[in-house]
């Protein structure tokens, strides 16, 4: 396999003030949350009458729409995302992604200082467009910029970025957009945050590019064959991608029904709604940073492995006590009775736990696919990982239909996501048994018996 040249050589410092990898994290941090600021600053702007949205006839119609245009816009510009992210410089292709969403941020300021719902949606669908260039340049760059030992952490660590911002976002955002000058407030955050993206984005270390002969192709239909041809050609990379694409099913499913559950199962008041979800961000968070905390000569799959199986469990606990710590139709419980509660802390307790299990188990499989991908199409590796992950969120939120459509108690939804997660168990640990390295990973390996023979 093809090895990267020129890497960042490691610092005294720890890995996360280092040039290799701060600025990385903080453009997609800042990113992340403008992202999710502008999103949320519509979902609730819209049915709060903030906003105008122009060809509804009923406003609130928009909002399932509003809710598809990321992943939509990602499934459209992968293809050729990825082989701008192999053909072209990394730190050039961080500033030119950078510097387009400080032009699209900027728009969705005016829109929402001006109150133009449709030119806001339309930069909502933008920004879908340049995350889909971003991402497959930053998760590709980052097996050039950290060593294979350091990837475990390195994914641990921006994932516990990504899960705070994306909270972050939806509380500036959600409570900002309702404020007399709300549209203004969020235009000044937005405009900030891209900023210090942009500014970011210019202090990442130089990298050469994967492949600068490749000849761009727009055909999106055959790239996207190619993309994934690389995938299955790729000994190791399609099981941990497509692991980390089946969280994004999950994730999404529970973040969609989890307002459902709340009014529905749990007979909770709003507030209640939208702090389990914060919970659950927060619980993800803390589970990226467990993963970031593994030991660096280890693959990370076995823990990997255990925490989906535990995740499934814990699912199984949250469906047993949901009557536990209800309040009634007639008295909704609140925040305050809610954390007051034996049963209503240990509801809350076993949701946290259940998402940090959710975090790690996501980090050692992208690291995995990093590590494995040969460097010459990398990016469009990944690039085929984001449209994986696009294709699985958006049967994760249809999913919750058949609460919706059925009638049936959402609280079921945990019985059959915990059943989902116990399936991906028993599939990796036969994976395991079917290899007699088990949970191995030559890369890995091999790196760290050249450490040891320096």
């Amino acid at each position: 396999m093809k090895q990267d040249t020129d890497k960042p050589s490691r610092g005294d410092s720890p890995l996360f003030f280092q040039r290799r990898f701060l600025p990385m994290w903080t453009a997609l941090s800042f990113g992340t949350f403008a992202d999710n600021t502008l999103r949320q600053a519509l979902l609730i702007g819209i049915p709060a009458g903030v906003i105008a949205v122009p060809f509804f006839s009923d406003s609130d119609n928009a909002i399932p729409f509003i809710g598809a245009l990321l992943p939509i816009a990602i499934l459209i510009f992968s293809s050729v995302s990825g082989q701008l992210a192999d053909k072209f410089e990394t730190s050039l292709m961080f500033r030119r992604t950078k510097f387009i969403e400080l032009l699209l941020m900027t728009s969705a300021a005016i829109a929402f200082a001006s109150g133009t719902g449709w030119l806001a949606i339309a930069m909502l669908f933008a920004m879908g467009a340049q995350s889909a260039f971003f991402s497959p340049v930053r998760v590709s760059a980052m097996p050039k910029y950290l060593a294979p030992d350091e990837l475990v952490r390195g994914n641990g660590l921006c994932n516990a970025g990504l899960f705070t911002f994306i909270l972050v976002g939806y509380m500036v955002g959600g409570s900002l957009i309702v404020l007399e000058n709300g549209g203004a407030m969020v235009g000044v955050v937005l405009i900030s945050a891209s900023s210090i993206g942009f500014f970011a984005a210019t202090r990442t270390p130089w990298a050469a590019a994967n492949a600068p002969e490749l000849k761009i192709s727009f055909n999106g239909f055959t790239q996207t064959i190619s993309m994934f041809r690389h995938v299955f050609n790729s000994p190791g990379v399609a099981p941990p991608l497509m692991g980390s694409a089946v969280f994004y099913f999950l994730s999404t499913a529970i973040t969609v029904v989890i307002p459902l559950y709340g009014r529905d199962a749990l007979f909770a008041t709003p507030l209640v709604w939208a702090a389990l979800n914060g919970l659950f961000a927060i619980g993800a968070g803390l589970g990226a940073i467990t993963a970031a905390s593994m030991s660096k000569n280890r693959s990370g799959l076995g823990a990997s492995t255990i925490a989906i199986g535990c995740s499934g469990l814990m699912s199984f606990v949250i469906y047993a006590i949901t009557p536990l710590a209800a309040g009634t139709p007639e008295a909704p419980i609140g925040l305050g009775g809610l954390f007051t509660q034996p049963m209503g802390i240990l509801l809350t307790l076993s949701l946290v736990f259940t998402a940090a299990l959710s975090g790690v188990y996501i980090a050692p499989l992208q690291a995995a696919t990093q590590r494995r991908a040969p460097s010459t199409f990398r990016a469009r590796i990944m690039a085929a990982g984001a449209f994986s992950n696009a294709m699985f969120a958006i049967p994760g939120s249809l999913s919750i239909l058949a609460v919706t459509g059925l009638g049936i108690n959402p609280r079921l939804a945990f019985i059959a996501l915990g059943c989902v997660m116990l399936l991906i168990c028993a599939v990796m640990m036969y994976r395991k048994k079917a290899n007699a390295e088990g949970l191995y990973d030559e890369v890995l390996h091999a790196a760290h018996k050249a450490n040891t023979n320096l």
